[in-house]
């Protein structure tokens, strides 16, 4: 038994990622995977996506995960599922992929019947998501809705591509909300509270500022599996409650900077220094 949607929602992720060509090693990879071939198009993809430049293998992994998902081989959606799971932790909740990533989750949730886990996956993708993933999103949506009874992933599909609030943040590729509670994770456009004069000892980075302490909450978890510490502080305005993801203290501002060059670009993270009184 094949994955029950994933051709339709692949064939609406392939044309999104149309304006991001795959490098020419990938050409037999597509070519298998449109073509149904899916065992062929697997093996492709897990030649080809070593190959990818490091922005671009987490997407090239996401159709092996589709393409062995549709073999019919029981165990293959098994290591299919696995790998899903290991290209989400390792994913940064910033990037757009991640939203591809966890509504594919909440596909594979969906098919083995465990609803309130791929109600879960699919808020997540919503609240992480870039308004040109809405079309996708409404078609999972209208899949998950009619089997589980779950408020916040009502508000979440209910609000799929409607404009943001006036008061609300520009949209980023966020590392947490959107359509629900709309917000901007972008650490380096969030200005603390009180601005302080820089002291040497008192400079830090902050990462994101999420609407969602949950999303602060998961970007904090994977930083410190890479051995990175931060902290949250949490931020209560007048219309919304920010959590603002920040590292520990460096001497410098220099220090402050040139870890962040270390640490996190690497990982695609956005920073900026600030200092404390």
């Amino acid at each position: 038994m094949k994955f029950w949607n994933v051709r339709r929602v692949a064939a609406v992720l392939l044309s999104a990622f149309a304006a991001n060509a795959f490098a020419q090693t990938k050409a037999d990879a597509q070519k298998a995977y449109v073509a149904g071939k899916w065992q062929e198009a697997a093996t492709a993809y897990e030649a080809a996506c070593p190959k990818e430049p490091d922005s671009l293998k987490a997407e090239c992994y996401l159709w092996d995960v589709l393409a062995l998902s549709q073999t019919g081989n029981a165990q293959s959606f098994k290591i299919a599922g696995k790998r899903l799971d290991s290209l989400i932790q390792k994913a940064n909740p910033q990037k757009a992929i991640y939203a591809d990533l966890l509504m594919t989750s909440a596909q594979f949730r969906l098919y083995m019947g465990k609803y309130d886990l791929a109600a879960d996956d699919l808020v997540r993708a919503i609240e992480t998501s870039h308004p040109n993933q809405a079309t996708v999103l409404q078609k999972v949506c209208a899949a998950v809705q009619p089997k589980v009874k779950n408020e916040r992933l009502s508000e979440a599909c209910g609000n799929l591509g409607k404009p943001a609030p006036a008061t609300a943040e520009k949209a980023q590729p966020p590392a947490a909300v959107q359509p629900a509670k709309e917000e901007k994770a972008a650490s380096a456009e969030v200005v603390p509270e009180k601005k302080a004069q820089p002291q040497d000892g008192n400079w830090y980075l902050q990462l994101g500022a999420f609407g969602v302490k949950s999303n602060a909450e998961f970007l904090v978890n994977n930083l410190k599996k890479r051995g990175i510490e931060c902290t949250i502080e949490e931020r209560v305005g007048e219309t919304k409650t920010l959590y603002l993801v920040q590292s520990k203290n460096f001497e410098t501002k220099e220090k402050a900077i040139d870890f962040g060059a270390e640490k996190l670009t690497p990982l695609n993270i956005e920073f900026r220094a600030y200092s404390r009184k």
